[in-house]
């Protein structure tokens, strides 16, 4: 038996010559990094990192690699990845995490964090009588995030909202229109990020075409439950078409994807959520196979337009985030946003108006949104009712112009997604 040890540098040694890989010992490697040797070996019982090989001492040996393992689940740790996401990332195949998307992480933490300063030394500056303004707008920067996460936790004020989408003037149905257009074929791998309740699925269920493979995601624990729960009572014609639906958390902030493996990836109206749309974007390009459709939808510039004039004048403190929330990503300026990643990019507008005569859906909606408007409606919800009342009885039925479509995004740029920030 040859004998081996460790140098006081970490080399492995063997009869006098080190071989040619370094090894580190547990103690070594938490040295190196700056975390406790618990760390460690927490992180070798969740099979995060697990040792290379163990020394005839029974000692657990690390290399390199195992170095460059141990700072890919620091940096997921802190840019708040769970411990279930994190093993995603290093254990799914083709999944991975490059350092120059890690960097495009860090910049927009960076961003965020700069914002709250300036917020900060805006309220030093400021004088009293501007103080309570600058509080709103720090309050309003440091919840927002759980302002949307509250908003999609359970299903309730999505299904408020497409409610009142019942007064459209096209009878065909949005999801029945959007279908259409994704021509899937037999044996498709398909990915929905956001998707809801699954009500694109659910209303096109005996169209879907056999051995199709769904992956639904979302961020919202609730809303895949309710997908699930859905599409559950379809389970015998599924199975009769060979039809097989998973699905999975997954953020769309900071999506894991599968490289080149979709035939089609969907996002209906939830990019204009996404703050880091460049790494969601790079994501999605890179999951898709050669041939792949990436499809999106999201509003215009006048979408609703009618109605957010009527809330504004009833009230100017109700806060209206959905006119600055999608517009970050509308129909007019989401093309810019997508030449980087797909070389053919098409846009489909879909031809339709809400003509709305039940005043109860108005507030529905209304009540629906994220912020104050609830709350300011419970003490004047009987004022607004008369107002929109009124002006129905006037007009004869409230008219909301709608202004909705889709991008067909095809010819993915694999120079671009090469080097693109994006967590795949």
């Amino acid at each position: 038996m040859k004998e081996r040890h460790f140098t006081k540098e970490g080399h492995f040694m063997e009869q006098g010559r080190s071989i040619e890989e370094p090894f580190y010992t547990a103690g070594e490697i938490a040295r190196m990094a700056g975390v406790s040797l618990r760390t460690i070996r927490f992180y070798d019982e969740k099979g995060l990192l697990k040792p290379v090989r163990y020394s005839e001492a029974g000692y657990r040996c690390y290399n390199q690699a195992s170095m460059e393992i141990l700072q890919r689940i620091l940096m997921l740790k802190y840019l708040g990845f769970s411990l279930q996401k994190i093993e995603q990332v290093l254990h799914t195949q083709n999944m991975d995490l490059e350092l120059s998307e890690q960097k495009e992480l860090l910049l927009q933490k960076k961003k965020k964090l700069e914002e709250l300063i300036s917020a900060i030394g805006r309220m030093e500056k400021s004088g009293e009588e501007d103080k309570w303004n600058f509080l709103i707008h720090l309050l309003n920067l440091l919840t927002e995030e759980e302002k949307l996460k509250e908003q999609y936790r359970t299903p309730s004020n999505l299904e408020k909202r497409i409610r009142i989408h019942d007064f459209s003037t096209n009878p065909q149905k949005w999801m029945e229109w959007v279908y259409e257009r994704l021509q899937l074929k037999e044996n498709d791998r398909i990915l929905e990020l956001g998707c809801g309740t699954g009500l694109l699925w659910q209303e096109n269920i005996h169209r879907l075409p056999r051995g199709l493979r769904l992956t639904l995601t979302d961020r919202s624990e609730g809303m895949l439950e309710k997908a699930r729960e859905s599409l559950a009572g379809y389970r015998k014609l599924l199975e009769e078409r060979d039809i097989q639906i998973g699905y999975r958390l997954e953020d769309a902030e900071c999506p894991v994807l599968e490289k080149e493996y979709y035939d089609c990836v969907i996002a209906n109206h939830m990019l204009y959520h996404v703050k880091k749309r460049d790494i969601c974007l790079g994501a999605i390009a890179k999951s898709l196979k050669a041939q792949g459709t990436f499809f999106c939808s999201t509003v215009g510039d006048e979408h609703m337009r009618e109605l957010h004039e009527i809330v504004r004048d009833f009230d100017a403190r109700i806060e209206m985030p959905y006119m600055n929330i999608t517009a970050g990503f509308h129909l007019e300026n989401a093309a810019p946003q997508l030449y980087p990643y797909f070389a053919q990019i098409e846009r489909m507008d879909q031809e339709n108006d809400l003509i709305v005569d039940d005043v109860e859906a108005v507030y529905a909606y209304e009540c629906s949104y994220p912020g104050n408007a609830a709350c300011i409606l419970e003490q004047r919800g009987e004022e607004f009712r008369e107002k929109i009342r009124e002006k129905m009885e006037k007009e004869g039925a409230l008219f909301i112009h709608k202004s909705t479509g889709m991008f067909r995004c095809r010819e993915v740029r694999r120079d671009k997604t090469a080097g693109a920030a994006n967590p795949v």
